[in-house]
């Protein structure tokens, strides 16, 4: 599939980090590919590269499926710190259980509310860390299609590793030290979301939510004007 210009084979994301079952992987392609192909360009972040697409479906899977009753895959894990750190952090947070208890076993909701989520974190972390090079460079290889992607190189070199170590510290001093706008993310996401769960149910409670989204520009630029002051209106830059 083409995405930002670029063939993404959906079916061999990265590893999962969480143990999931080869009917729940066969699931997820089914559903992510007509999302995307949807264009939901209010959610360009979380739906941009192969990494993003991948943490989208770990945190899809403990959406839809009961988070306490789920195992992190180790080996997975240390491959994917950055990952790692941002699934602990949404997954862990009350809004999310919250998200978690409406869309539970409905993998359609699960998907939305997944991708709509992380849209958010991820650019709430990209404003933070944008004049921080050294962190930046690491995170924004979750949703920016780079050179070392298009290679597809199979092992990180030193550097990376340790890029990526000095992101999972910055990410987590970040967010300890600014856990109420934190929170508060969270929180206007879990509004924003029973918003538009409740708008599709009340059109039409067997209508997918998929196209409703994609009309819904006005609603999503209202929360990043509320949150973020920014002089570039790319979402992706």
């Amino acid at each position: 599939m083409i995405i930002n210009g670029i063939e993404i084979d959906l079916v061999n994301l990265e590893k999962p980090l969480l143990l999931v079952s080869e009917e729940d992987e066969l699931l997820f392609q089914r559903l992510i590919q007509p999302t995307i192909e949807h264009k939901l360009i209010q959610c360009q972040l979380a739906l941009s590269t192969r990494k993003s697409i991948s943490l989208v479906k770990d945190i899809w899977l403990a959406m839809y499926r009961d988070r306490e009753q789920l195992y992190i895959n180790s080996d997975h894990a240390m491959l994917y710190p950055i990952r790692l750190i941002l699934f602990e952090l949404v997954t862990q947070a009350e809004y999310f259980q919250r998200l978690a208890k409406k869309s539970r076993g409905d993998e359609c909701l699960s998907l939305i509310y997944a991708v709509i989520l992380l849209q958010f974190v991820l650019q709430w972390l990209k404003d933070r860390f944008s004049d921080n090079q050294e962190v930046y460079g690491a995170l924004k290889l979750l949703y920016r299609v780079t050179d070392d992607e298009l290679s597809e190189r199979t092992s990180e070199t030193r550097e990376q590793k340790i890029a990526q170590a000095v992101a999972v510290k910055a990410i987590r001093f970040e967010v300890r030290e600014n856990s109420q706008d934190f929170a508060s993310l969270l929180y206007q996401s879990y509004n924003l979301i029973v918003f538009l769960h409740s708008k599709e149910c009340g059109e039409s409670e067997k209508k997918s939510i998929l196209p409703l989204l994609r009309n819904l520009s006005e609603s999503f630029n209202h929360f990043y004007k509320e949150r973020y002051i920014s002089n570039n209106p790319s979402f992706t830059g």
